[in-house]
């Protein structure tokens, strides 16, 4: 809705509408479309297993996904959504490999940029975006020793270059992860990643590994446009 529409419809003076919008932006659970005075429901909702913006449940949509590539791949799966300034795992799938990868459940709660599927949603924001979340977040980054503003800016332009974000053992050793993003229309609102160890992660598994990602990832987005609401 346009900032006009609910001030007619809550009526509230301009200046407490704007004072909440402001909260609940910063909390997530609204979202501002850039450069402009529309406002949504935002993707909070769906880490408090709720239903996000146009009334879609992503982690019931994409659960056959997570299975399917846990299955195809043996390696742990999982399923991440933004979360105002952050990125929140909501959904993880085990594959058969014998070692499992315990760097995410569900529920675990990182900057945007940190890990492989919190980079793959970073990097689908604009560039406007992006400099406020890194803004935002700098404060929080000295918890992650090996990650700064400028290495996630490469890391950014890598990812936009490649097709895909790639975490080589940054937050555990020895531990590698790929991920892509989910698309509603032109904004992305949710993430697929695989993590494995790095002898499971050299370049030639790890394009394999990509591609099953990204058929998944295209077709969840089909799904979400065809159940999208009118």
């Amino acid at each position: 809705m346009r900032f006009s529409d609910l001030q007619a419809q809550s009526g509230l003076s301009k200046g407490t509408l704007h004072r909440l919008l402001k909260s609940l932006l910063n909390e997530g659970f609204v979202e501002q479309a850039v450069g402009s005075r529309v406002y949504y429901l935002g993707l909070e909702f769906l880490s408090m297993g709720a239903r996000a913006a146009n009334r879609l449940d992503i982690r019931a949509m994409t659960q056959p996904s997570l299975d399917r590539l846990a299955q195809a791949t043996g390696d742990t799966v999982m399923l991440t959504i933004r979360s105002g300034m952050d990125a929140v795992c909501i959904d993880r799938a085990e594959g058969s490999f014998p070692i499992r990868v315990l760097t995410q459940n569900v529920g675990t709660r990182r900057p945007l940029g940190i890990g492989s599927g919190s980079l793959a949603l970073l990097a689908a924001a604009p560039d406007d975006e992006v400099d406020n979340i890194l803004r935002r977040n700098a404060s929080r980054l000295k918890d992650y020793p090996n990650v700064t503003d400028d290495s996630l800016r490469r890391a950014i332009a890598d990812t936009r270059e490649r097709g895909y974000a790639f975490n080589p053992g940054h937050l555990l050793k020895g531990m590698y992860g790929v991920g892509v993003s989910i698309h509603l229309g032109k904004q992305a609102i949710a993430a697929l990643s695989v993590a494995a160890n790095y002898g499971r992660m050299d370049l030639t598994r790890r394009t394999h590994v990509v591609g099953l990602l990204k058929a998944e990832a295209d077709r969840i987005t089909r799904d979400l446009g065809s159940k999208k609401q009118p």
